[in-house]
């Protein structure tokens, strides 16, 4: 007999639509349980169960909508456009006073193109470059090119506004439908640096660029692009982000080069739903450009959270962004986990950290997982719901942790080993930093990441020797180990 569980996506665990006929089910079928077949060589039991459990729910059609109304009635969004998965390093513990740590990997799975109707979303954006006096040359000159293949690549539907700033700010071309590119062209063409560095005055004109035609039926958005370090005006910039993340307006932060201040930029990102990028070569701005407004046309869901409520016996020690880049992220005392925007073909994932001090024997729900977001011209959010369960028994079963949950894990301990080196050597602790460095150029050299590995070495022997890091390496390391693939994708 076939037990319906309400609590799982089948959809997601076959990565289909939940519009998805039979012959799309059972090709996602097959293709799921050949890879995850313990036979397969790089199988999953765990998971091959749960594909085969997803598709005799899914192929019958009475059980199918028996399970379809279960989460119907559990107040889940049967129109989302994407998925809800866990995979848990244990399901199985020790009833035990003291504390256990638990890790959970919460993947959020867009839909594919070919199982959903995806339509691009009109924009409103502003492009805010900062025009000081530092960004004359090559980084200006392909500034503009990179502006100009924007301008190219948007539709008469969506709107642009171009901002430009050093020691002040100017609205060279006012937020305006592209249907008539040429104005926005004429303004690139006279764009000329001088002067110093203020972001907030260039961040604050483009945001009221953008609140003037701001939508619920558009994305709304600021790019900004800078080389420089902005001086006494970080904490009005970091205000003005948080106006604008409550306000449905997100930022993304480009940094060009090595002098701009890292830790500011994504701070001012992570609080708006944006992302910030390190473009090494003033030559990879174009391409940096190009993908950030494909991203933002392919935009599933924006103002993503995920809540977290937990039992009474649970804590969280941290929670980590696992792709599609690697970041620490907070939460709010309610616990909800800013996760910015969802887009097509790029899955979102956390790690959560979770504490455990329970000595009673049984199965327990440990938390609840409600992700709530944003569909563009959609009166109602899209909610889906998934709980984190435990049993305690005197004995447990020996699990696995599943393999994506452990890739996760250990590209997180790299990006964090560079991280507590960057804030070892901010405390003056230059030993700390130097150790936490050489644990990260061994793992990085473990996993075949040559380059990176050598970068780290680089800084550390400047260090021992007595001198500073270079701010190449700590943008490298930063953002390069922020960045490092999963082979399990």
């Amino acid at each position: 007999m076939v037990t319906i569980d309400s609590r799982k996506d089948y959809y997601a665990i076959l990565d289909v639509s939940v519009n998805a006929d039979d012959d799309q089910i059972k090709q996602a079928y097959r293709e799921k349980a050949r890879d995850y077949h313990p036979d397969s060589g790089h199988g999953d039991v765990d998971l091959f169960r749960e594909v085969q459990e997803a598709y005799e729910v899914l192929r019958d059609e009475v059980l199918r909508r028996a399970y379809d109304r279960q989460r119907e009635k559990r107040g889940l969004s049967e129109d989302a456009p994407v998925g809800l998965a866990l995979s848990q390093s244990r399901t199985e513990a020790f009833p035990l006073d003291e504390p256990q740590l638990l890790y959970v990997l919460v993947d959020v799975l867009p839909y594919t193109s070919e199982q959903s109707e995806v339509t691009r979303q009109h924009l409103n954006v502003a492009l805010v470059v900062d025009c000081s006096t530092s960004m004359s040359g090559a980084r200006m000159q392909n500034v503009k090119v990179a502006a100009t293949d924007l301008v190219e690549s948007l539709g008469p539907q969506d709107r642009l506004a171009l901002v430009v700033f050093s020691d002040r700010a100017e609205v060279l071309a006012p937020t305006h439908f592209m249907d008539n590119p040429r104005v926005f062209k004429s303004a690139l063409a006279a764009l000329t640096p001088g002067g110093g560095t203020e972001i907030f005055q260039g961040l604050l004109a483009g945001l009221e660029e953008v609140r003037r035609y701001a939508s619920p039926e558009t994305v709304n958005h600021v790019i900004l692009l800078t080389d420089g370090r902005t001086y006494g005006d970080e904490t009005r910039s970091l205000i003005e982000a948080r106006r604008a993340a409550a306000e449905g307006i997100s930022i993304s932060a480009f940094g060009i080069g090595e002098d701009w201040n890292d830790e500011f930029l994504d701070e001012l990102a992570r609080i708006a739903g944006g992302v910030s990028r390190y473009i090494r070569a003033p030559s990879d701005v174009r391409a940096a450009l190009r993908r950030q407004i494909q991203g933002l046309s392919n935009t599933l869901l924006q103002n993503v959270q995920l809540e977290v409520n937990m039992a009474p016996y649970v804590s969280i020690q941290g929670i980590y962004r696992a792709a599609p880049y690697l970041e620490i992220l907070g939460y709010s005392e309610n616990h909800r986990i800013a996760l910015g925007n969802v887009m097509v073909g790029e899955p979102v994932a956390v790690v959560l950290e979770f504490v455990i001090a329970q000595a009673v024997t049984g199965e327990r729900r440990i938390g609840r997982l409600e992700l709530v977001g944003e569909q563009l011209a959609a009166s109602d959010p899209i909610r889906l719901r998934q709980d984190v369960n435990v049993t305690f028994t005197q004995n447990p079963k020996e699990e696995p942790v599943p393999p994506k949950l452990l890739n996760s894990l250990a590209r997180l301990s790299v990006f964090n080993l560079q991280e507590r080196a960057w804030k070892a050597l901010s405390a003056g602790d230059v030993r700390q930093a130097t150790t936490y460095l050489e644990y990260a150029a061994t793992r990085l050299f473990d996993m075949g990441h040559r380059d990176l590995g050598q970068a780290a070495m680089l800084e550390v022997n400047r260090l021992m020797h007595g001198g500073d890091p270079t701010r190449e390496g700590r943008k490298k390391l930063r953002y390069g180990t922020r960045s490092l693939p999963s082979p399990m994708q």
